[in-house]
């Protein structure tokens, strides 16, 4: 992909304006179902970062976000596009000011997260999107975007909202997940009308793995102690304590595992407040 030099505004605008330019080229290169694009499309009262519409007839935004930016004015511009039918991208600048710290695409343990990530975390159903910029020499190209899933850490007092002097932020393990297609999704979630890539859901991809483990493993064996100490023991390392519990309980609400009574409130007691 071509490069953009950074040498001609400010540095902060100058990301913004790079990584809107990079998306606006690169998605529409990438994702055929794409007809129409336009760079800071005029909606009456916002200017969209980067317009597309699809061959569905679906309209979507990209709100590309450096700065740091409030849960209230993230919920006000999703709405006002969402009443004009139009779906909205949330992509955050790894880099910027909009993140609590630094985001790459690894898993990691107990990393500073900000209250617009969090909100955003949940408004995509367990992840939020990132797009970093490879710059040399002042010059800046696009890294793959890339999504991240959060989890609470499993000891209590880490859960709190914390806060300093300037700001306020979550501490939360998280698991990267890679984006292997830049085509776009439109659907409904948490009562917004939201575009995503059609990454997989890391928790999804956790209760897979710990079905499939049960399957095997617990198959004639009634010593749930055990059972729940071997997938700890097999999973701890990618995914974190705490939503292997959180992924177990679910798959006993569903029913797709047996545990005793007693194992269950454990499990729960370890992962509630």
């Amino acid at each position: 992909m071509k490069e953009i030099s950074l040498l001609s505004t400010p540095a902060e605008s100058s990301f913004h304006k790079t990584i809107k330019l990079l998306l606006y080229k690169h998605l529409y290169e990438n994702d055929g179902s794409i007809v129409k694009r336009s760079l800071e499309k005029y909606f009456g009262n916002r200017y969209a970062d980067v317009y597309f519409k699809l061959d569905t007839g679906k309209e979507v935004v990209v709100e590309v976000q450096n700065s740091k930016i409030s849960v209230k004015e993230i919920i006000a511009r999703t709405k006002d596009y969402n009443t004009k039918g139009i779906f909205v991208l949330w992509m955050l600048y790894g880099e910027g000011k909009c993140v609590a710290t630094s985001k790459r695409p690894i898993d990691d343990k107990l990393i500073k997260i900000s209250l617009a990530e969090n909100y955003l975390h949940r408004m995509y159903g367990g992840r939020v999107y990132y797009v970093n910029l490879d710059i040399r020499r002042n010059k800046a190209s696009l890294k793959t975007p890339f999504a991240l899933h959060y989890s609470k850490p499993i000891k209590k007092k880490k859960r709190v909202l914390f806060k300093n002097r300037y700001d306020s932020y979550f501490l939360r393990d998280s698991n990267f997940t890679a984006i292997h297609s830049w085509n776009i999704m439109c659907t409904e979630f948490a009562g917004f009308k939201i575009a995503r890539f059609y990454d997989k859901n890391i928790k999804s991809l956790l209760k897979e793995n710990i079905l499939n483990f049960y399957k095997i493993k617990k198959k004639g064996s009634t010593d749930d102690k055990i059972f729940v100490r071997e997938v700890i023991k097999n999973f701890k390392k990618k995914y974190g304590i705490f939503l292997i519990y959180n992924s177990i309980m679910e798959l006993s609400l569903e029913k797709k595992i047996i545990l005793s009574r007693k194992t269950i409130t454990k499990i729960t007691n370890k992962i509630n407040l």
